[in-house]
């Protein structure tokens, strides 16, 4: 009984770091959205080398893995800008854990827990992209300027907009915009 306890905790210790590596490289989710295949490719936080330190770490912590679109042509769906407020650089980026992708905000003082936004199943975005068919992730994020808001939302009553906020796009369907304003998160339409 003694030997098994052992090889068990051996086998546990082995395990572990095959876990850390899987995190640490690139992946590829292959999968089914009804009658048609899917692949998804996923980057470790590590890849984007100009995070901080702390944002880094949290998304590993949480085993977040960074979803690239089929658009993709370098590493995407991590973004900085003034999300808070006028002034100080805050940090958002995709987190996929499990097949579900959360939006998840740090702001610059990064002493606590980030912001989540706009769950999601990864497979929700999943659209055709080249002449196979093959499903590809449809999902990214990118910064809205203050101006950029502005004339999307041109003679609506939320402004005026005087910092950043985060498009979150459904590739060529359509997009929202995700403004932090008196104390929340606000989220206004933004049609492609």
């Amino acid at each position: 009984m003694q030997g098994v306890h052992k090889l068990i905790v051996w086998t546990m210790l082995i395990a572990a770091p095959l876990v850390l590596a899987a995190q640490g490289s690139e992946q590829v989710l292959h999968g089914h959205k009804g009658d048609q295949s899917f692949a998804f490719r996923l980057l470790p936080p590590a890849t984007f080398t100009e995070l901080p330190a702390p944002v880094r770490k949290d998304l590993e912590k949480r085993h977040c893995m960074i979803p690239q679109s089929y658009e993709a042509r370098s590493p995407e769906n991590v973004i900085h800008g003034a999300f808070r407020e006028k002034g100080p650089t805050d940090w958002a980026a995709l987190c996929s854990q499990n097949g579900t992708t959360t939006l998840l905000v740090y702001w610059s003082d990064s002493g606590s827990a980030p912001a989540e936004l706009a769950v999601q199943t990864d497979t929700d975005t999943a659209d055709p992209h080249d002449e196979t068919n093959l499903l590809g992730y449809a999902r990214g994020i990118d910064v809205a300027s203050p101006n950029a808001i502005n004339e999307i939302l041109v003679n609506k009553p939320y402004g005026p907009f005087d910092h950043d906020g985060i498009k979150d796009a459904h590739i060529e369907k359509s997009s929202v915009i995700h403004y932090f304003k008196n104390g929340t998160w606000m989220v206004l339409q933004a049609s492609e």
